[in-house]
């Protein structure tokens, strides 16, 4: 992940991308309990802030480099916001993902800054594959924890009843629950001085969108914005 280093970007801490990474570094750092009630409090994060047709976007400029977050709620990106369940499902899933690895049509950048793409990288919870890796680790966890008290097998069957209601219940959590998706890009650019517009092109990829709200932050300080169809331009200066 990269680090910002200027103290306002630090100080930025609702930005997504500083919040995705810190989810993904913390859930695989910490132990199962805690790592269950980091992602309660980022579940109700999303419930705070998950609005149907509005996505946020936060643009961070520092010298040479440029990192655009995008977060916006599922059922705008692909029209549902459960796992996908069909065929169909999947393949509307896939699409979207096809279109975030093509930025170009996702927003313009001024050709002059000559910006190149480094990095994305998207989070989601739209396909099975996401939930067998949340399940393997908790698995691994579990089996680790049974090996410690293998004095206790009484403690073992209580713990394994827990963590098999654990599961139904998040099962049914996250078939219910508001489902956001997150992509973070990076680019480097030769020219950062002619980077003076951003034109953002998501109405046209998702048209289910109606607003986006934008969170700027160059060198020279930190403004917002909302865009929509009819005005799609974010000035970086």
């Amino acid at each position: 992940m990269i680090k910002l280093t200027l103290p306002f970007l630090l100080a930025a801490s609702s930005l997504a991308f500083a919040h995705s990474s810190h989810d993904h570094n913390h859930n695989h750092d910490h132990n199962h309990d805690h790592g269950h009630s980091h992602d309660h409090s980022h579940d109700q994060h999303a419930l705070d802030s998950h609005v149907h047709g509005m996505a946020n976007l936060d643009v961070v400029l520092e010298g040479s480099m440029l990192l655009v977050s995008l977060k916006a709620p599922a059922a705008d990106l692909v029209g549902f916001e459960h796992q996908a369940k069909t065929d169909e499902q999947r393949g509307q899933v896939y699409d979207m993902l096809g279109k975030m690895e093509l930025p170009e049509i996702l927003w313009s950048l001024p050709v002059a800054a000559e910006c190149v793409r480094q990095d994305v990288q998207v989070e989601h919870d739209l396909l099975e594959a996401a939930h067998d890796h949340d399940h393997k680790h908790d698995h691994d966890h579990k089996h680790g924890h049974d090996h410690k008290h293998d004095h206790d097998h009484k403690h073992d069957h209580d713990h394994k009843h827990d963590h098999d209601h654990k599961h139904d219940h998040d099962h049914d959590h996250h078939d219910h629950a508001h489902s956001d998706v997150l992509v973070d890009y990076h680019y480097e650019c030769a020219h950062p001085e002619h980077l003076d517009t951003v034109r953002v092109n998501l109405f046209d990829a998702f048209p289910s969108l109606h607003d986006i709200q934008v969170q700027l932050i160059t060198e020279g300080g930190q403004k917002g914005q909302t865009l929509n169809a009819a005005q799609n331009l974010i000035r970086m200066n």
